[in-house]
């Protein structure tokens, strides 16, 4: 017997019932008791027991700390096919802005533990609080049959998918016939775009149109020459001899023309919002008369800013993601009215100590706090072993994660990302894509131990040294993502210090290239300095124990610096993560 649990919808906003869907593969025969518990970091926040038999369900529950009003119910119904039996489980709106919680659902058979589901969700004012960037890119007309990849994308919790090539021309975005050909020859169906996207919606996830910010066909260049860029030789700017580079300066008439199609997508198509594409180049460029420099990143702020304002014309919950190719022109854009900080990282930024400072510069840029979001694709699942990929993408996961960004990896059904076009997904094998659905719910579930701005990095000053605030006592570590060691990020606030351990062990630090099951280890010593009384020490991996929460014990020291505490991390085998409440 196999079960899965997840949640209806791939994120909820405040006060929104949340659902979750539990499957059978196979249909429920004899009398079970199905336990539910649902976690706050380390907090129990409910608690129930629900008694199935034969399809019929009572339950008796009860809820701790600031949820003792929750309310639970449950429907249960069986059906042929594949699940042959479900169960949905409702649960009043959380009063939060931004929230995760764990569930766990352990199935007994006449009081013996006979199985166990874990899932998790998250609940959010605003869905731009928490951006879990995926994509699409196959429009078919047999692909908009069942949406299926829709809703493998909400079991990964992705709530923002780019629909990628989804257009006719990059200038004309919206076909005037359901089913044609985009500027690559590939075939799309229309009626399946409207189709995901309304899939999207009930799932919560918002659908974001692709849309090149200057990429023009042949066709439209010859009959707006004036409005393209021009090399220092008096050449036409082109990228794989297919789209012409075209100006978006202020005073051409192409990016009123530009953006006027990005309104023509939201508004006869309903998408969400525009992803803003560049090609990284060129960075400047002269206009038709040969004699004006156009500098590329002083033009794009008031392009997004333009296109903001029209897109608020036609709904105000509208969402814009620029594309900074090879972390290019952040600085210049950070201002400027996007949803997210989003950054496509190229060569040379080839280590993992070069993810963390693309983060660490992104966030300091962007003075609204916007996510950060990395399109670091992962070449391995096309060139390498799917063993090897996968370690890379759980290292590269938890490496994204812990700097306090999300990465844009996963999207259609199970597939991945491993270049610029991608048309050209590779797809996980059924056991990384398990793996990975783990890791998304840990991401999930401690989204307020990742994501929390408050929480400064002080990995280079409190460790290593004259640095006692910290001390790891296992010999090969490093706080920048060196080779063949622990990789340790800390981070802390007036009330938590939180510590996260990737596992390098046995691994070089080249993010893009596969990697191999990292050396385990157990029992590392950490000491932490301390100032105020400890609440507790928790500890959370997505790699042991359905990534739920364990208190572990420590001893206070009196040190010459103060008061200290020891204790050991149980388990490393890729990510593990300990953080301290006073």
């Amino acid at each position: 017997m196999k079960i899965d649990i997840y949640p209806e919808k791939a994120q909820y906003l405040t006060g929104e019932p949340i659902k979750l869907i539990l499957e059978c593969d196979e249909p429920i025969s004899e009398n079970i008791t199905a336990q539910l518990c649902i976690t706050r970091l380390q907090e129990l926040v409910y608690e129930g027991t629900l008694e199935v038999t034969q399809g019929v369900a009572t339950q008796e529950a009860f809820s701790h700390g600031e949820y003792t009003e929750r309310v639970i119910t449950q429907n249960v119904f069986s059906h042929e096919g594949n699940p042959p039996w479900m169960s949905e489980i409702t649960l009043d709106g959380m009063d939060t802005e931004f929230a995760g919680f764990g569930v766990l659902l352990s199935i007994y058979l006449n009081g013996e533990l006979l199985l166990q589901g874990h899932t998790a969700f998250d609940v959010v004012s605003d869905c731009t609080k928490a951006i879990r960037y995926g994509f699409l890119s196959d429009f078919h007309t047999e692909d908009g049959a069942d949406c299926e990849d829709v809703s493998t994308l909400r079991k990964f919790h992705i709530n923002m998918v780019q629909y990628y090539d989804w257009s006719y021309r990059h200038d004309d975005l919206v076909s005037k016939t359901d089913i044609y050909k985009d500027m690559m020859g590939r075939e799309v169906d229309l009626r399946t775009v409207r189709n995901k996207i309304n899939a999207c919606r009930r799932f919560g996830i918002k659908s974001i149109g692709y849309g090149a910010v200057y990429a023009a066909s042949k066709q439209y260049f010859e009959a707006n020459k004036e409005c393209a860029l021009y090399t220092s030789a008096g050449d036409p700017l082109v990228f794989i001899d297919t789209f012409y580079i075209m100006n978006v300066a202020k005073d051409c008439k192409w990016r009123k023309h530009i953006i006027k199609e990005y309104a023509k997508a939201v508004s006869e198509l309903g998408f969400d919002g525009i992803h803003m594409d560049t090609y990284g180049f060129p960075k400047t460029a002269y206009a038709y008369d040969k004699q004006r420099l156009i500098k590329l990143d002083e033009e794009y702020p008031s392009l997004i800013e333009d296109a903001k304002a029209r897109l608020n014309e036609i709904t105000e919950n509208n969402y814009l993601i620029f594309n900074n190719v090879g972390n290019w022109p952040v600085t210049s854009v950070a201002k400027a009215p996007q949803a997210a900080v989003y950054i496509e990282v190229w060569e040379p930024y080839l280590t993992y100590g070069h993810i963390k400072q693309v983060i660490k510069d992104a966030r300091q840029s962007c003075v609204d706090k916007n996510p950060v979001i990395l399109a670091a694709y992962l070449a391995p699942f096309r060139t390498d072993w799917e063993d090897r990929a996968a370690y890379a993408a759980y290292l590269l996961t938890a490496a994204i994660t812990v700097n306090g960004a999300y990465h844009l990896l996963l999207g259609e059904e199970n597939g991945v990302l491993t270049q610029g076009y991608y048309v050209d997904h590779s797809l996980m094998s059924s056991s990384t894509a398990q793996k990975m659905r783990c890791y998304y719910d840990f991401i999930v579930q401690y989204m307020e131990l990742f994501y929390d701005a408050s929480l400064v990095d002080v990995s280079m000053t409190h460790i290593g040294w004259d640095n006692t605030e910290y001390r790891c006592f296992h010999e090969q570590y490093s706080v920048d993502g060196e080779a063949d060691k622990v990789w340790l990020t800390i981070r802390e606030n007036e009330n938590r210090k939180l510590i996260s351990l990737i596992n390098l062990s046995g691994n070089d630090n080249k993010w893009n290239q596969g990697k191999d099951l990292p050396i385990m280890l157990h029992n590392l010593k950490l000491q932490v300095q301390i100032d105020k009384l400890v609440k507790g020490i928790y500890f959370a991996s997505p790699d042991c124990n359905h990534g739920q929460p364990q208190e572990i014990s420590y001893q206070t020291l009196h040190t010459d610096r103060g008061y200290a505490i020891v204790f050991e991390v149980p388990s490393l085998e890729t990510w593990s993560n300990v953080w301290i409440d006073f």
